[in-house]
């Protein structure tokens, strides 16, 4: 083979690997797969002097690769806080897609805005359907130095995509979140070592 050709079929094959990796769903993966992503991993933060907010991602179709703990810790979120609006079933295609939000004080006891994070993708504005509340006391709107983040899951439309390189966090607009690629960079790393440990089975 000439070696033109052989680059090209290289580059195919490299194509084709990635793809599969993309079309690969969490339903093809057992429940009790032990991954490999932990909290951090699937995060992504903005902070100012005052107030860090950061968002984990806790969709299904991610934390399947995570590891065992986090995804108890995940699901045990979600049961204990079902909310009133709607259907909070992470593995439902239909149904939104659920965000775990942190607001924490950095230097001082400091105000915040849940409302004010939002989503761009693809040119397109998403506000939260719903926020459900975790702290007792989030809709205060306080968040206190020396404390525990308040803490709430955020519910966003499904038609959001989750593996868009463009995916961008923003609150009050101005503060952006610029590390989504990352988590998508880890989440194939994830998927990439799911499909080698299976095929060592």
């Amino acid at each position: 083979m000439k070696p033109g050709k052989l680059s090209t079929s290289l580059i195919v094959l490299s194509l084709s690997f990635c793809l599969s990796l993309f079309a690969q769903g969490w339903e093809d993966v057992p429940e009790d797969y032990d991954g490999v992503l932990i909290k951090t991993d699937i995060t992504t933060t903005t902070r100012t002097d005052d107030l860090e907010v950061s968002v984990t991602v806790m969709d299904e179709s991610i934390i399947t690769y995570a590891t065992l703990e986090l995804k108890e810790y995940f699901r045990n979120l979600i049961k204990e806080n079902p909310g009133n609006g709607p259907a909070m079933d992470p593995t439902n295609s239909k149904g939104p897609i659920p965000f775990l939000v942190n607001f924490r004080a950095m230097g001082q006891e400091v105000r915040y805005e849940p409302h004010e994070l939002v989503i761009y993708c693809h040119g397109m504005e998403y506000k939260p359907l719903q926020i459900i509340p975790i702290s007792p006391k989030f809709m205060d709107k306080v968040a206190y130095i020396r404390q525990p983040p308040v803490s709430a899951i955020y519910l966003f439309d499904r038609s959001i995509d989750l593996q868009s390189q463009d995916l961008i966090f923003s609150y009050f607009d101005s503060l952006r979140f610029g590390n989504w690629i990352k988590v998508i960079e880890r989440l194939n790393a994830a998927k990439a070592q799911y499909q080698l440990d299976s095929g060592r089975k």
